[in-house]
């Protein structure tokens, strides 16, 4: 109970014992309902101030949104979420999101959170988009343009678009996950076995490991300077390419940093 309405209950109790019997009834009556009606008011007022929480997927789309105003490929834009697959549960994150762009030229962009620890990408679209209308009066689903599996390719396989065909399908709730340009398999790798005719989704690649660690790398000097010097080198831990990475000569034992060029070979910078 506020101050206040202690004050108002203290008040009408005094004013209630200087009166007759009949009236001390009345009164205390009167003291019910006033009491009541300070305490809905009370509860109303607090409600009233207490923003409600925002939902798992309003948070998201109000971070994505902020993300994006710096973001060059969608600064000056306003963007909104594409609507995510129902069959996606979006949890609450407890930290500010993480935001980023893995596939660059796609409207695709990465959500991580770090607690409770998921990611989820997304794609964010400019301006609303109008919706199809099939011969049925139903929204059509929306055509797009995905890579498909020629053959069963296995986990860990280096990725070449020649082992893809472009077409076009149906693809509802999953447009924000398809990658549709050859370009972007370049240095990329399979997380899991891929089957014949299945399109081919963001989450199914990474960035191909070049170099192992404890591997032999092949380390090259002075390309591009008139002179060409090249050294055998242990990794000291696993890259990409063009990832930097440390590496120990082989033969004198000291180390050195060089950026990865390709499978088991790099330069110095």
């Amino acid at each position: 109970m506020s101050k206040l309405q202690h004050l108002t209950q203290l008040t009408m109790q005094l004013l209630c014992l200087t009166k007759t019997d009949s009236f001390r009834v009345l009164c205390a009556r009167w003291f019910g309902w006033v009491l009541a009606l300070a305490l809905s008011h009370a509860s109303l007022g607090f409600a009233a101030d207490t923003p409600p929480a925002q939902s798992a997927i309003e948070a998201l789309q109000t971070q994505a949104q902020q993300w994006a105003s710096s973001h060059p490929s969608f600064q000056g834009r306003a963007v909104h979420v594409a609507p995510i697959d129902n069959r996606i549960a979006v949890q609450s994150c407890q930290q500010t999101l993480q935001f980023d762009q893995p596939f660059p030229g796609q409207a695709s962009v990465r959500v991580r959170c770090t607690q409770p620890n998921w990611q989820l990408y997304v794609t964010l679209n400019s301006g609303n988009a109008p919706a199809a209308v099939a011969r049925n009066g139903l929204p059509a689903p929306a055509v797009q343009k995905v890579l498909i599996a020629k053959d069963l390719l296995k986990r860990g396989t280096l990725l070449t678009p020649a082992m893809f065909t472009a077409t076009e399908m149906p693809a509802p709730g999953m447009e924000s996950q398809l990658i549709n340009d050859p370009k972007l398999l370049v240095n990329m790798e399979l997380v899991r076995d891929l089957t014949p005719n299945t399109p081919l989704k963001t989450y199914d690649v990474k960035t191909a490991v070049m170099v192992k660690r404890g591997q032999e790398v092949q380390v090259s000097a002075g390309v591009g300077q008139g002179f060409l010097i090249t050294m055998r080198a242990e990794a000291l831990q696993d890259g990409g390419m063009g990832e930097q990475i440390r590496l120990k000569n082989s033969e004198s034992g000291r180390s050195l940093t060089a950026v990865i060029t390709g499978p088991n070979a790099a330069k110095l910078r």
